[in-house]
């Protein structure tokens, strides 16, 4: 996945850029961003599967988003 590239991924584009005032390290980065997540956990592809799944069974759901986020979207 994107993030987790270890040359091009998001935690090592955020690190070289600065953008996580002291950190260090690609985990640095990983921890500050996890820390905003109020479940304190990164999503799994079986929580996305989830989700899919949920959305796939109902018969009545039409152009709904489910952001699986671990609550991190309730920030803003």
């Amino acid at each position: 996945p994107l993030w987790s590239d270890p040359e091009k991924g998001l935690f090592v584009q955020y690190l070289n850029a600065g953008k996580v005032p002291g950190a260090k390290t690609i985990d640095d980065v990983k921890a500050f961003y996890l820390a905003q997540v109020p479940m304190l956990k990164g999503c799994t592809p079986g929580d996305v599967t989830k989700g899919v799944l949920y959305l796939m069974e109902q018969c009545g759901e039409t152009g709904q988003a489910l952001p699986v986020t671990g609550g991190q979207v309730m920030l803003n």
